[in-house]
């Protein structure tokens, strides 16, 4: 923990100021934290990506103080400790208030995240973005965003721990009466991390449901899907459409709360993008493969993914199905499609001669499926923000199809309902001014004892309806497991 005069040295220049203490442990992991501080944490984030830094860590945010919310009229921030409120007319005009409101010093936090706004981007917001309108009245309900008084790191390779906790002397008597403060918050929840109860370990002994007794509802009876992926052909045959994304909510009725099932999915399905968000309007588990878009010292990154094949039995038949995928025509095709998307995309936020495709369709492996995936990065422009870069981007083509508009206009058209949080993201946009993104695909939603899960498959010139239906059963089919699983792990 930083002395009292290093802490002070930023007072004068900062509204809000950070305190944190670092240790080391042998028995607490993020799993066993955050359900020891579950009545008080809002979210885990984590990652198993090996190229990302962000695969040594977890993340756990509690204590919010600031909520950014859509309204009928706009976008409302509250201020949760003096219940001010104030109204802005677009989700950047929010962030940017809080981020000067706020006004966080960070240059004494050496984590790749360093607290912010954390929350979601519903696929319906595209109607803000692009004209389209969506099937309910309203269009409230699209972003919701928290920021969280404290946020605790835990790095995994050194089995430390950090607790960072923020707060502004405007709040308190004196500079030193903020440290104390701060001071003793850390100690308390260091306490509740040692006192907290045993949490008994999964003890997995199969990453397959044994016996499933769930059954999922579809929002899309078979023949209609298939019906309608004839009618994309029909569109792409006239030449109004390259490719649509069509796709499927699942529904079920679950016994598990949501970190029940987080704590079974990310052992199942381990992804690069891994999160429980415990909101309010709904919990949100997923284990997405795909980011959106991440804005790191204004370089941008963006991950186009198409192709899609189950996994292999052996490590023979994975490699002889992965070498079929990158040879099927109609996959390398829709890949390029995509790749050409994010060029397109990039180039008008980033500077000239910067935007480049640095990993060509390689083969990225997940629990129940591989994908074809590229990497494309640029420098963001001076005069353009993280914020306004990511809208640039959003939803991602890969969820929508090519030419982008008209590819959601058909989506409108032919599914039967709204996505939500289907094919939006969840990301940070930290004190730093740096943002990451994943696309909310192999993702759940628990509300009120429902658990939802949906997916999608690219429809082309040559797509067959048969084999674009049972795509979207293969990228269900780990969350399908995942929630059988929980079921028998915490209620059988």
């Amino acid at each position: 923990m930083q002395p009292f005069n290093d802490f002070s040295k930023s007072a004068g220049s900062y509204r809000t100021l950070p305190l944190t203490e670092s240790f080391y442990t042998d028995v607490l992991t993020p799993v066993h934290m955050f359900n020891a501080l579950k009545d008080d944490a809002l979210y885990i984030l984590e990652s198993q990506d090996p190229a990302s830094e962000w695969s040594n860590y977890s993340f756990i945010g509690l204590d919010p103080f600031i909520d950014i919310s859509e309204t009928p009229d706009g976008f409302l921030m509250t201020d949760l400790d003096t219940d001010k409120t104030f109204s802005f007319n677009t989700l950047k005009e929010a962030l940017d208030y809080a981020e000067n409101y706020v006004d966080a010093y960070t240059e004494s936090i050496n984590l790749p995240f360093k607290g912010g706004a954390v929350g979601y981007v519903n696929y319906e917001a595209v109607q803000d973005l692009a004209g389209i309108k969506a099937r309910s009245s309203t269009n409230s309900g699209n972003y919701h965003f928290v920021f969280t008084r404290t946020l605790i790191a835990y790095e995994h390779r050194a089995q430390k721990t950090s607790i960072v906790s923020f707060d502004s002397p405007e709040r308190f008597e004196s500079v030193k009466d903020t440290y104390n403060t701060l001071k003793t918050r850390i100690h308390s929840l260091k306490k509740r991390l040692r006192d907290s109860a045993h949490l008994e370990d999964l003890m997995l002994s199969r990453r397959q449901a044994e016996n499933p007794k769930l059954t999922f509802t579809s929002n899309y009876k078979e023949a209609d899907f298939k019906r309608d992926v004839d009618v994309i052909k029909e569109y792409i045959s006239h030449g109004e459409i390259e490719q649509t994304v069509l796709s499927q909510r699942f529904d079920t009725e679950t016994q598990c709360s949501g970190f029940e099932l987080y704590r079974v999915l990310r052992n199942v399905n381990p992804s690069p993008y891994m999160f429980y968000l415990n909101f309010s309007d709904a919990e949100l588990i997923g284990s997405s493969p795909e980011r959106q878009l991440q804005v790191k010292d204004r370089t941008l990154e963006i991950h186009p993914i198409a192709g899609t094949r189950r996994r292999g039995n052996t490590p023979a038949e994975d490699a002889a199905i992965a070498e079929e995928l990158l040879n099927d025509e109609k996959e390398v095709a829709e890949h390029e499609m995509l790749v050409e998307l994010a060029l397109d995309e990039f180039r008008k936020v980033s500077t000239e001669g910067s935007v480049e495709v640095s990993r060509y369709m390689t083969i990225g492996r997940f629990a129940e499926v591989m994908h074809i995936i590229s990497i494309v990065n640029g420098t963001l422009r001076e005069d353009v923000s993280p914020i306004e870069a990511f809208f640039n981007s959003f939803p991602a083509g890969t969820l929508t199809g090519a030419p982008k508009t008209r590819a959601m206009e058909i989506i409108r058209e032919l599914e039967p309902d709204n996505r939500g949080l289907y094919g939006g993201c969840i990301l940070y946009y930290g004190f730093d001014g740096n943002m990451d993104s994943c696309i909310t695909i192999r993702t759940m939603i628990l509300k009120d004892s429902t658990v939802s899960v949906q997916a999608g498959a690219g429809v082309v010139a040559d797509s067959t309806p048969e084999n674009e239906y049972q795509e979207t059963i293969n990228k269900a089919s780990a969350l399908f497991n995942a929630v059988n699983l929980a079921e028998e792990v915490f209620h059988s």
